[in-house]
């Protein structure tokens, strides 16, 4: 039995005060606060420290093993009480700690995402760690655990599904996984054999790509178009081009450990975990890195959900942050990057200033604000003013400009956003990094008119109508309520269907959340 504080007389707490005080103060900060608040009197009792233990243990099913909390450690500590009441308030003090780390972690995540994305903001909680706790050391010990799993983690459907296909997966992964897939010399189809047809349609049925329908009895294990159909359902859930063949790729997919998907899982539950609260915040977009797609929301409801072009991998990745957009301009210059003007339109625009210049309907001018009367010639001289920066390069708009007729502002310092392209072909690309950062979208006039209808008079013909309207470029709306934007890295979600979708870790940063939770060396 537990009994850190059990039995122990008024009295004996009472003087133990004493020895709690100078051990909160030693940690400062909210704990000091906290102790404070209760004259510094031991809240951990026996009972209290059970229910603790129990709400640990039960973070395993939330993908917090124990172990990321020193459980065990703890338990050894608890059982066997020192009779110096100095270490007995080490402990008493040690233990709040720890609760409140427990709680921060299934509430708001165990890794900090900060230390893995510097631009990242925090976010300011409305229900802090130990207001969770407060409130459950209300309740009698036996319910803490109990009240503290009902309330603590995120209330979304999405991360009820998730922890749900973690178990799932998890059971699979104890049972021995996936059996492999064999390799063929050639890619596998409708029409042709494969030799394991069988033990592929069940392995499609049991992640729901398959749905269930009559056995087919097929003794040269020809592939059917139904089982092309489901095998390109799980191409899409894999980012893989969907054609309905087994090729090298998909084949990988297939054979892909189930403790690697159970590990993916493990780190986007916690990914999930750093996101508002509906309470927090009604409304709110998401543009999915790893995905390439982006959704709104609204009282954790999905709005709209559409196809997104981001960051070359390894080159012009895009960043992982938040914001709010505050404004859009329709039909908008793009005002180059001083990289790109020095290091892509300077060198081709060189050999014919005037006529490339003018092609791409780019501009030499003094500042990004200039009037038409401040454009300068296009010369070879000013041409090498603007690759030493002394002059800029912007392009006017229209359906050729690269940000295409609309572009969404959300100010921040690696200047990206979200915009228009005239180029889209690329968003039939299962693969969609191909920007130089910013966020290319698939329904920009879906999205100005999701955004404006906010300020009164606007719906998707107005959107259109001033996206085409060549008598006002560049123009400025600013939203009347700004619309808070996460641009996130998430490598397994939950599909609208409930079912899950796995992608690939383009930017390398699932490494750094692995190692975190210590899943790899």
């Amino acid at each position: 039995m537990l009994v850190l504080f059990g039995g122990i007389s008024t009295s004996y707490g009472q003087r133990l005060a004493q020895f709690i005080k100078p051990e909160a103060q030693k940690v400062g900060g909210g704990v000091s606060d906290w102790y404070a608040a209760r004259n510094f009197e031991g809240v951990w009792t026996g009972e209290r420290l059970a229910a603790l233990a129990e709400f640990i243990r039960s973070l395993d099913a939330h993908g917090l093993s124990p172990r990321l909390f020193q459980l065990d450690e703890w338990d050894r500590q608890w059982r066997a009480p020192s009779a110096d009441p100095s270490a007995r308030a080490a402990v008493e003090v040690g233990t709040t700690r720890l609760a409140l780390y427990a709680i921060q972690a299934v509430a708001y995540g165990f890794v900090d995402p900060t230390t893995v994305h510097p631009k990242w903001d925090e976010i300011t909680r409305k229900v802090t760690a130990y207001h969770f706790l407060d409130q459950a050391l209300a309740q009698p010990a036996s319910q803490m655990s109990e009240f503290l799993l009902r309330v603590a983690p995120p209330q979304d459907d999405r991360y009820r599904k998730m922890v749900e296909t973690l178990e799932r997966y998890r059971k699979i992964d104890s049972l021995g996984g996936w059996r492999s897939l064999p390799a063929t010399s050639q890619p596998v189809g409708p029409g042709t054999s494969y030799p394991e047809l069988q033990l592929l349609r069940a392995r499609l049925q049991a992640e729901g790509d398959l749905p269930p329908g009559p056995k087919i009895k097929n003794r040269k294990n020809i592939v059917d178009q139904r089982t092309s159909d489901s095998i390109k359902s799980f191409q899409f859930r894999h980012g893989i081009e969907p054609d309905g063949y087994i090729g090298q790729q998909t084949l990988a997919e297939l054979n892909i450990p189930t403790t690697e998907r159970v590990n993916s899982l493990i780190i986007n539950i916690d990914r999930l975990r750093w996101m508002p609260r509906a309470y927090e915040q009604v409304e709110h977009i998401e543009v999915n890195i790893a995905e390439s797609a982006l959704r709104m929301f609204n009282a954790r409801k999905q709005v709209t959900v559409m196809k997104v072009i981001v960051g070359v991998k390894g080159k012009h990745q895009t960043p992982v942050f938040h914001g709010d957009i505050k404004h859009l301009f329709f039909r908008p210059y793009w005002n180059v990057p001083l990289s790109i003007a020095k290091t892509e339109i300077v060198p081709k625009a060189l050999n014919n200033p005037v006529g490339y210049m003018a092609s791409h309907n780019y501009q030499l001018v003094p500042h990004y604000g200039a009037s038409d009367s401040q454009i300068k010639p296009n010369t070879v001289e000013n041409l090498n003013k603007a690759a030493s920066g002394s002059l800029l390069i912007r392009q006017a708009g229209g359906p050729d400009n690269s940000l295409g007729l609309v572009k969404f502002i959300f100010p921040n310092d690696s200047s990206v956003y979200l915009h228009d392209t005239p180029d889209h072909s690329l968003f039939e690309r299962a693969d969609r990094d191909f920007s130089h950062g910013c966020v290319r979208v698939s329904r920009p006039d879906e999205l100005a008119a999701l955004l404006l209808q906010r300020n009164g008079g606007w719906n998707i013909n107005s959107a259109r109508a001033a996206m085409q309207d060549v008598n006002n470029p560049n123009r400025k709306e600013v939203l009347s309520t700004p619309m808070p934007v996460y641009l996130i890295y998430w490598t397994s979600t939950i599909m609208s269907d409930g079912r899950v979708r796995f992608d690939q870790d383009m930017y390398g940063h699932d490494r750094i959340m692995l190692q975190k939770f210590g899943l790899s060396s």
